[in-house]
Order: C-alpha cells, then sequence, then structure tokens
C-alpha cells in the first residue's frame, strides 16, 4: 500500500536519545531526530466502523490498570475485524519510514496492537514504548473538542497533535507522550500499536514495553 506521509516534527538532532535507568541503547537504529512524528491520512469508513464495534464489544479488559485511564481492549488485537486491514497500513508505513529515518530496509513485526474508547475528562499518563522501534496511534474517530496525542518533550514546537479521523501518527518508540484531560461530548476511539523488526530483534533488550496510549 503506497501512503502519502508526512514528516511533522523534528527538534533534536544527534545518534542517542536519553535513555531510563536499566535500558539499554539501540545502537543498530541511530535516530536522525530525536523527536520525530510521521503522519499519514486513512480512507476506509468500514474499516472505522469494524473496530468501532469490536471495542464496544470488548469493554474495559484493562480496567484502568494502565496508563490509559479509559476503556481498552485485550493487547493482541491483530487479526480482529477492521484491526487486521489497519495493521497492513501499520506495517507498511513502519517500512517507508524506516528506509527515511534510518536508510534501512526493515521487516516489521506488530508486537502489540490495541483499542480504547475515551470518554470525557479521561486521559492518559505521559509515558514510552521502549523497547519498540516505532509506536503509532490512529484516530477512529475525532470527537469535537476531545484532546488529541500530546508530547510533553516537543515544548513549543510540539504540544498536542489535534484530532482528526482517519490519522495515523507514527513515532519512535522512547517519544513520551499522553493524553490531557478535556471535556467533550460524545466518545473518542483510537488504536495504538507497537513495532519491532523481525530481522534486528535487540536480544539485550529485554525489558517490558510500556503498552498504552
Amino acid at each position: 500500500m503506497k501512503l502519502d506521509i508526512q514528516q511533522k516534527v523534528g527538534i533534536a538532532e544527534g545518534t542517542e536519545f536519553y535513555l531510563k535507568p536499566g535500558q539499554i541503547q539501540r545502537k543498530d537504529l541511530p535516530l536522525k531526530s530525536f523527536l520525530t512524528t510521521f503522519e499519514t491520512k486513512l480512507n476506509e469508513p468500514k474499516m472505522d466502523k469494524d473496530i468501532i464495534k469490536v471495542i464496544n464489544k470488548q469493554g474495559d479488559k484493562q480496567k484502568h490498570s494502565s496508563n490509559v485511564k479509559a476503556q481498552m481492549t485485550e493487547w493482541i488485537m491483530n487479526d480482529k475485524p477492521g484491526f487486521d486491514l489497519l495493521a497492513k497500513y501499520i506495517s507498511d508505513m513502519a517500512k517507508e519510514v524506516s528506509l527515511q529515518q534510518y536508510n534501512r530496509k526493515i521487516l516489521p513485526n506488530i508486537t502489540d496492537m490495541w483499542g480504547m474508547k475515551y470518554k470525557s475528562e479521561e486521559y492518559a499518563v505521559p509515558h514510552d514504548h521502549w523497547p519498540a522501534i516505532w509506536s503509532c496511534v490512529y484516530y477512529v474517530n475525532a470527537p469535537k473538542e476531545a484532546p488529541g496525542l500530546f508530547f510533553p518533550e516537543m515544548g513549543e514546537q510540539g504540544g498536542e497533535r489535534q484530532l482528526e479521523q482517519g490519522l495515523l501518527v507514527m513515532f519512535p518508540g522512547h517519544t513520551k507522550h499522553g493524553v490531557r484531560p478535556k471535556k467533550f461530548k460524545g466518545y473518542r476511539y483510537v488504536v495504538s500499536a507497537n513495532i519491532n523488526d523481525i530481522n534486528r530483534i535487540n536480544r539485550r533488550s529485554n525489558g517490558k514495553i510500556n503498552k498504552s496510549t
């Protein structure tokens, strides 16, 4: 699938990124830009409808126990209706972005993929998805006044990405992000995923991926 991908933010140049205590630097994947997001717009109404139906049916599997203080599905949803097609788009985007950002061909492996349903004033605590190479968020719908993804380390040049239905946003897995609590009507449906490279698994990075958005 050919995607129209736009690089939206890149405010720090270098080959290293900040690590938490105990984390191992990925020397196999040096970054050209520390804080960078990539975006593409999808137009798949049936896919969106299927995803919403599945999220509603699953209910709150995580019981607000993750960084997301909203309804969440199971962690592995790749084969569910709607999610399966979105997984193909995510894999294709990861291939193109890796070539653009790292000048490297990868064989994407979506290790986790989950859905969320936010209501007014629900939020996600700022976190990252280390050791995933890429993480992404897909906005299934876009209720008026509902919050988008917020990148706290991007300061004035980053901030909050406005909600837009059909928008797929991809960023390095170590990038801190969250969702601010805001009042809005209806429900905000979102899908997130973590992507690694089957061909280049960092065997030293056995830490648990912080799976939530």
